[in-house]
């Protein structure tokens, strides 16, 4: 790869197709449910029901707090423009946080609907992201920063927010 070519990502990658799909997909199954035509795995106890909707309405919270930290709360424009690895905020917890946050946001739409047959979609979500990541971003990112992005990669997760493998304190500025 040459050296222009590792300046920048392209703007239009693999986010916005990860992006739309997964909207499109939880859409899809949320108007099918609604309509009756997802009868099939339906839960009827109101106490997992109840207990799902909290949950899923909880990842929703979590998913505006970590794309919020990500766009507003980290120095993401001008650590682009430098061209420097991000590895502090929202970035030592999570390698990925926008496609979290939509991750997180989709996931919780579709355990609100309280349908057994609907908690695949958030795996196939996942592992579609962890397979687009690690052969786009991720070799880029390795390509670019080399031993660097190797201890970031083996310190902070992919997909799922958690503190630092190795931190010794739970600080996130």
């Amino acid at each position: 790869m040459s050296k222009a070519s590792l300046s920048h990502l392209p703007v239009l990658g693999v986010g916005p197709f990860y992006v739309s799909g997964i909207f499109i997909v939880t859409i899809s199954a949320t108007i099918f449910r609604y309509l009756g035509w997802l009868r099939i795995g339906t839960i009827d106890n109101s106490w997992i029901r109840i207990l799902l909707i909290l949950v899923g309405i909880a990842l929703m919270v979590e998913s505006v707090i970590v794309w919020c930290l990500a766009v507003f709360g980290s120095r993401m424009v001008e650590s682009v423009k430098t061209g420097q690895l991000m590895t502090a905020g929202i970035y030592a917890w999570v390698r990925h946080p926008v496609y979290t946050a939509f991750f997180l946001l989709n996931t919780g739409i579709l355990i609100t609907q309280t349908n057994w047959c609907l908690m695949v979609l958030p795996c196939v979500y996942w592992l579609a992201l962890s397979i687009l990541l690690k052969h786009t971003e991720e070799r880029w990112l390795q390509q670019k920063f080399g031993t660097q992005y190797a201890r970031y990669a083996a310190r902070v997760n992919r997909v799922f927010p958690w503190p630092p493998r190795g931190s010794k304190g739970l600080r996130l500025s």
